[in-house]
């Protein structure tokens, strides 16, 4: 009964440290979050999807337009998809994305000296550091949203230098800069949650292996 006992916590062990070993890995090494161009599926069709045919009426009012789609992957994790639209004028991307069934939309400032303005519409733990200025604005329209997003940018000082490259392959690169830099504090902060339960989970499985050693003795 006790060997069974033993088992079950280190399966438990192994589900629970591969779960979050993702969010593990990011937590100590952000810059491991890796965006790739990808073809658009089709999935946010404005013409099939009637919110989607708001948001891109607005976001097309506003000035931008698509550029392409992104797969935004976490280590070991095969990520999700992201539609991409870009505003040179702007200088902002707007992302769209459709996980847990429901549409979401983030503006996106990057600037080549390093700092960056993200703001969702939907609720997010908010940051502000003098490189990021993070939020969400749940449920609000495109045009509430930018209002929200200008209002965040002229905040920088007046050494932030504007992102030059707003085609598709110049968001990856947005990301990449992000995810290596101002960004790498925001994702610590969505992923120590992750590496404490890999840790525990990991010294679990370590003591349930070595009691079974000591059994089998």
């Amino acid at each position: 009964m006790i060997r069974w006992q033993i088992l079950l916590a280190l399966a438990v062990a192994i589900w629970l440290f591969f779960k979050n070993l993702p969010g593990a890995l990011l937590c100590v090494w952000p810059g491991w979050m890796r965006a790739r161009e990808t073809d658009d599926d089709g999935s946010l069709d404005p013409e099939t999807e009637p919110a989607m045919a708001r948001v891109d009426q607005e976001l097309r009012e506003l000035g931008f337009s698509r550029v392409g789609a992104i797969q935004v992957s976490p280590p070991l994790s095969r990520g999700w998809a992201e539609l991409c639209y870009a505003a040179k004028d702007l200088l902002t991307f707007a992302d769209i994305d459709a996980r847990g069934g429901a549409l979401h939309v983030t503006l996106f400032t990057p600037f080549s000296s390093g700092q960056a303005v993200v703001t969702s519409d939907f609720r997010r733990p908010g940051r502000e550091t003098p490189r990021l200025l993070l939020g969400g604005l749940p449920q609000s329209d495109v045009p509430a949203l930018w209002a929200a997003h200008r209002r965040r940018i002229a905040r920088l000082g007046p050494d932030a230098t504007p992102w030059q490259d707003f085609t598709i392959s110049g968001r990856v690169a947005a990301d990449e800069s992000f995810y290596s830099g101002a960004g790498s504090s925001e994702l610590r902060a969505r992923s120590w949650a992750s590496l404490a339960v890999a840790a525990v989970a990991f010294l679990l499985g370590l003591l349930s292996l070595l009691q079974l050693w000591r059994l089998a003795l």
